[in-house]
């Protein structure tokens, strides 16, 4: 079914009125939309030319402003939220560039009567000077996001931030005619800043639709004709036919303008002739220039000249370029005109679509009609006789003979909340519907005579799971479930066939994977297993049955009695899978919050019912929080413990300290996994002091007296003896992977350092220069600082061996990229997606924002490549990424279709022919020290092992239930990670375990004799102690130390050992540099957990401190502003916009007088020290651009542990079947002999 028509990025901004006259794209409808709705025919437009003028005066009706009970007036002292000013009498005092939205322009001498942009054009007086404007804007003002980034890592918007604030003498900058995809940007300027404008005001909406309307339409001509320089008007029309001769009627005297000015090609171009030619009054028109043409505005001074920041504004990209299957995917969902790299797939023709729709719909009338007249009466059921007593393998129902095996449609009953669709009339069936809007799909198991029931295993038709309304028609997934259902609910027999491939016959479905609707994962059909289970003789031929009584098995508990030296024993229990023998170490629940207790197994005891659950008597076991690996070191005690059957969580595996010859051999041990631990000694109880206490508290706990389970190590460690063959096959196994938008590399690195190098990146492409180099200096890859699409290009055109120009790395724009790469040998893309479009903090989100579009490159690149493995990373907000959405204003989308990123992304890799599932983590149940959600999505190539997501290993403060809510039927959610706390086998990693060793310094007060006598004791005090202080000074790149230095002491946490690990050539542990009267702010906070600005004196108050129309004040003056973080708390999810008063102002450290620095936001992301970051232009705030665009290191490493896995198991499966093979070739041999 093809997608509704897509409103232009302009249409988008605006009301219903101004959707039928804007529409720029001519996009297919869905025949069951309203036809109110339906997109007008190029003739109908024509027609309606000469009404549209008329139409859009009638718009404009009277309206006036009415100002906010609170509001400020726009001064020379007034800073906007997060903005950081020069001092008014310094050097470099330049007018500042923010956002004005929620906006309106009025005449105040008019009583605030709303007028049109167009009167903000600024005029020259009779002296031929520029005359001071008379009108005025208000609106709410907030920073530019002069890097959509910055917006896009962070979490937690308030949209209700902002100041309501009042310009006067506002005058309108020159509109740019050549941004991208037509997205004209309107900006003002006033007497103490410029302003962007976004998002008007619902009232005001109408006027910026008739000040915009014709200049978008020029913008969309002049565009075209630079794009087109000798194509001529009736070319334009049929790319574009929506505009009328009205429509370039109005558009002519902008269009005019610019060529007056630009004049060259564009002056010549077939297009404007024609079009000028026959608008020979354009000139004599209702535009007319006032003065001299100005230049842009100038926007925020430290970002002036940055290479990083330029690349990423939508006008200097790459348009999007896709492989024709993306293509043809995404057609009709997104406005911009896709650069298709091939020729397209081959689509059916019209008269087999028509063929197809004709035979579906006869189908489902011939069900419905049969379900209506078994409504009635019964059907006749005859069974053939069977040797399984009831269950049967073949009945006849209605005259209608059915077997094992077939496929069938069944009735549609209520369920969970969604009533049954209505069994209408035939001649009722709407034209447009189809099968699964009627009838559930499913596969027959058998018949039971006695009930006259029918067992089925259920199928989903994409349309009615997460797929949607992007599933392919034909496709049907395989479900985890089965059920009794009445014969009369049968309503016929459909054509399913395995196949990778849709069948050619449109009329037959097809199923290649299996969906698990409690994950929402798609996996590949065990083709073995399905075949063993249903050659069984019914009842034991369902598959879910089988899965669910292994299931239920487990999941019940069963003292294990096995064999040992000694003969048969009570060995210890299993429960739900896992099995706890004496002598076993293990984890059981914590109910008092942390993580979960550690006990020792010395028996298990029986109820004396019988019947109830046991409990296990246990030594307890303390945690030592010292040694080399402190969160991994225990200790035995002689307390006992009785544990619940249902309070266990799993085993764990535990070793004498001595077992390990050395530290080598004790880290590869805790690295294999964090269900690792070793021991050193038996105190008498939890609470004892590890370090203190006679040699009589402390015994030594030995490899030779600590007594270990005989049963474990070998169903622990026998598969794990094959590690150094798995491992040597994997080394010579060369695959290429690619890290997508890969920054500066961390996801691919890390991911390979938890898959212990099963597949390390070598290629990597990053457009920014600085990020790019981050990445070539930290790791081992070749790396394209390219535009994406540029580089895409560059692939598929070299592979088809055409003719393409080699991109130039765009930190030089002189080296080439290195050479292109070839699809067939590609391990893995990882892909970190750009993702302010959907972050929850940018409050400028646009329905048509191009930046979504690159996920449309992204499933190209794993198109052309194919690789083995997908890893690809986003902001929880790409799951509210509605394609086709409207903007209802400033802050909200609405409609469209719900999760239709994801949907579209889904489709996508199920045609490449991946199986794959996802999840939202939180970065702090992984060992992070901060608290981040993130979605995950893992993609396999069918025929692969799928890896697993990763459990949390972390009992981290902020429980996130990480639930998704899917877009189906009775809405339902998924919960793929359990967050339970009291489960895990480790606390949280505190912001003092991840920066405590580094040494501390602060910020100099910048006006000490200004500091109260209480701070001058607190810095008398801390320079006796040895704490420096450097000054703070706006004029330097960065305050702090560099190079190597020494360590504030030994590593005391993992954490810190795994971060020093390596030496570092710099250590980067700097601050940006602020203004000092922020400097003196910073300094002047209490060194107390959670203080902010609400502690400083008067006088160093800002406007927004006190001012009750300020966001802060309307906030009620909450914390948060020059916040001071907890040492013994978490990190706040780090983000590229690291400032005392941004979004997230809570940056002070936590005991020094000053911001955190590079390195510390660095560990927060879990970067080890070694890890150098550049910045092209020296500036400290690209160094927080790339971290907080990282994803957290600890997060991609439990991915790779999971990739690892996967791969193992893989692995051991592919020899255990080779075994087989030759045991069975031998036994040929042997039955040869005579």
């Amino acid at each position: 079914m093809a997608p509704p028509r897509r409103p232009s990025a302009w249409e988008v901004s605006f009301p219903e009125e101004a959707m039928a006259e804007l529409a720029a794209l001519q996009i297919s409808q869905p025949a069951n939309e309203p036809a109110t709705q339906k997109r007008k025919a190029a003739d109908d437009e024509e027609r309606d030319a000469p009404q549209r003028a008329t139409k859009r005066s009638q718009l404009l009706n009277v309206a006036h402003y009415k100002p906010p009970r609170k509001f400020v007036v726009e001064s020379a002292s007034f800073v906007a939220p997060g903005e950081d000013r020069e001092p008014e009498d310094s050097d470099r005092q330049e007018k500042p560039f923010r956002v004005l939205s929620n906006f309106c322009i009025f005449d105040p001498a008019n009583n605030n009567e709303f007028v049109l942009l167009d009167a903000l054009e600024p005029e020259i007086d009779d002296d031929g000077r520029q005359a001071q404007s008379r009108f005025s804007a208000a609106g709410v003002v907030l920073l530019a996001d002069e890097d959509d980034e910055d917006y896009g890592q962070e979490d937690g918007a308030d949209p209700g931030e902002g100041d309501h604030v009042r310009l006067d003498h506002v005058t309108l900058c020159p509109t740019d005619y050549f941004a991208r995809d037509a997205a004209v940007t309107v900006c003002v300027e006033t007497d103490f800043a410029f302003y962007e404008l976004r998002g008007p005001s619902t009232r005001y909406n109408p006027y910026l639709v008739a000040f915009a309307a014709p200049r978008r339409v020029a913008c969309a001509i002049l565009l075209w004709a630079r794009a087109h320089p000798r194509e001529g008007l009736q070319r334009f029309r049929e790319g574009a036919r929506a505009y009328s001769d009205e429509d370039l009627a109005e558009a002519a005297p902008y269009i005019r303008e610019v060529v007056d000015e630009q004049g060259g090609t564009l002056q010549r171009a077939p297009l404007i002739v024609e079009l000028l030619h026959k608008s020979p009054g354009s000139d004599r028109g209702p535009r007319r220039r006032t003065r001299a043409h100005r230049a842009q505005p100038r926007r925020n001074q430290p970002f002036i000249g940055d290479p990083d920041l330029a690349l990423l504004k939508s006008e200097n990209q790459s348009p999007t370029h896709v492989t024709p299957l993306i293509a043809a995917l995404a057609d009709g969902y997104f406005e911009e005109t896709l650069q298709v790299l091939g020729a397209p797939p081959k689509a059916p023709s019209k008269a087999d679509t028509e063929l197809q729709k004709a035979n579906t719909f006869r189908l489902l009338k011939h069900c419905i009609a049969k379900i209506r007249s078994q409504e009635h009466k019964k059907p006749a059921f005859t069974a053939v006789r069977s040797r399984y007593g009831p269950y049967v393998e073949e009945a006849t129902i209605g005259g209608e003979v059915y077997r094992t095996g077939d496929f069938v449609c069944i009735r549609k009953g209520h369920y969970r909340g969604v009533p049954a669709p209505l069994m209408v009339q035939i001649c009722d069936v709407p034209e447009d519907a189809s099968l699964p809007d009627y009838f559930w799909l499913a596969r027959l198991i058998y018949f039971n005579s006695d009930t006259q029931m029918a067992h089925i295993q259920w199928l989903e038709h994409g349309s009615q799971i997460i797929l949607g309304e992007m599933a392919h028609p034909q496709e049907l997934f395989l479900n985890v479930l089965c059920e009794n259902q009445k014969i009369e609910w049968i309503a016929g027999k459909i054509s399913v066939v395995y196949s990778m491939d849709a069948p050619r016959k449109q009329e037959q479905y097809f199923m290649r994977t299996m969906y698990d609707e409690r994950d929402a994962s798609f996996t590949s059909l065990d083709q073995a297993e399905m075949n063993r289970i249903f050659n069984n003789p019914p009842p034991d031929n369902c598959l879910p049955c089988s899965r669910s009584e292994v299931y239920n098995n487990n999941s019940e508990w069963h003292f294990l009695d096995e064999y040992s030296a000694h003969g048969k024993g009570r060995a210890g229990v299993a429960y739900q899978g896992r099995k706890y023998h004496v002598h076993e170490f293990f984890l059981y629940r914590n109910h008092d919050g942390g993580p979960a207790h550690i006990g020792y197994v010395k028996h298990v005891q029986q109820s004396r019912r019988g019947r109830d659950a046991p409990r296990i008597v246990a030594c307890k076991v303390g945690r030592m929080q010292s040694g080399e690996y402190p969160e991994r070191h225990v200790f035995l005690t002689h307390e006992e413990v009785f544990v619940p059957v249902d309070e266990l969580v799993q085993p764990i595996h535990v070793y004498a300290r001595d077992f390990f010859p050395d530290l080598a051999e004790l880290k590869r041990w805790v690295d294999y996994s964090p269900y690792h631990f070793y021991c050193s000694y038996r105190l008498l109880t939890v609470g004892a002091e590890p370090h203190a206490g006679s040699s009589t508290q402390r015994e030594e706990v030995a490899s030779a007296t600590l007594n270990i389970c005989q049963f474990c190590p070998s169903d622990r460690y026998l598969p794990h003896l094959r590690e150094e063959e798995f491992q040597a096959e994997q080394e010579n196994q060369r695959y290429d992977c690619l890290d997508l938008f890969g920054g500066t590399g961390a996801f691919s690195q890390a991911v390979a350092e938890g898959s212990r190098g099963c597949l390390k990146p070598t290629h990597l492409i990053e457009i920014t220069p600085s990020a790019a180099k981050t990445a070539q200096k930290n790791s081992n890859v070749a790396v394209y600082c390219q535009d994406a699409n540029v580089v895409l290009r560059y692939f598929v055109k070299s592979h088809a061996k055409q003719n393409v120009e080699v991109p130039l790395q765009l930190f030089d724009n002189t080296t080439p990229v290195p050479a292109p790469l070839k699809p067939g040998n590609m391990g893995a893309i990882f892909i970190g997606l750009p993702c302010q479009s959907h972050s929850g903090l940018n409050m400028y989100r646009k329905a048509e924002d191009p930046k979504s579009n690159l996920m449309l490159t992204a499933a190209s690149y794993i198109d052309f490549f194919r690789p083995n493995y997908v890893f690809l990373e986003n902001v929880p907000g790409f799951l509210k990424y509605n394609l086709l959405a409207q903007q209802v204003d400033r802050h909200r989308l609405e409609g469209g279709i719900e999760m239709g990123g994801l949907k579209l992304l889904i489709r996508a890799l199920i045609d490449m022919k991946y199986t794959l599932r996802f999840s939202l983590l939180q970065a702090g149940n992984y060992g992070a020290p901060q608290s981040r959600v993130r979605f995950f999505l893992v993609a396999a190539h069918h025929g692969l092992e799928l890896p697993q997501m990763p459990q949390p290993t972390h009992d981290f403060e902020v429980v996130n239930q990480l639930k998704i809510k899917l877009p189906y039927n009775h809405k339902p959610s998924i919960l793929p990670i359990r967050t339970t706390r009291g489960t895990m086998p480790h606390g949280s990693v505190s912001i003092e375990d991840a920066i405590g060793d580094l040494p501390q310094f602060d910020w100099k007060h910048p006006d000490p004799k200004n500091a109260s006598q209480s701070l001058r004791k607190v810095l008398d005090r801390r320079a006796r102690e040895g704490i420096p202080a450097y000054p703070c000074e706006r004029e330097k790149n960065h305050c702090g130390l560099e190079g190597v230095v020494a360590y504030r002491h030994e590593p005391r946490t993992s954490f810190q050992r795994e971060a020093r690990e390596r030496p570092t050539e710099n250590i980067q542990h700097i601050t940006r540099c602020l203004l000092p009267k922020t400097v003196e702010r910073v300094v002047t906070v209490p060194l107390e957990p959670g203080a902010d600005f609400r502690s400083l004196p008067d006088r160093l108050a800002e406007w927004q401190f006190f001012s009750p129309v300020s966001a802060v004040g309307r906030n009620k003056y909450r914390g948060g502003l020059y916040g001071r973080l907890d040492k013994a708390g978490y990190f706040p999810t780090t983000v590229t916009n690291m400032h005392p008063t941004a979004k997230q102002s809570k940056v002070l450290h936590p005991d020094c007088l000053r911001m955190v620095t590079v390195r510390e936001l660095a560990r927060s992301q879990g970067f080890a020290d070694w890890f150098v970051f550049i910045s092209v232009n020296n500036n400290v705030v690209t160094l927080h651009r790339q971290i907080g665009n990282a994803v957290p290191w600890q997060v991609s490493r439990a991915l790779g542990r999971e990739l690892r896995a996967a791969l193992f198991k893989k692995w051991r499966e592919e020899k255990k079947k080779a075994s087989a093979a030759a045991d069975a070739g031998d036994e040929d041999e042997d039955d040869g002999v005579v």
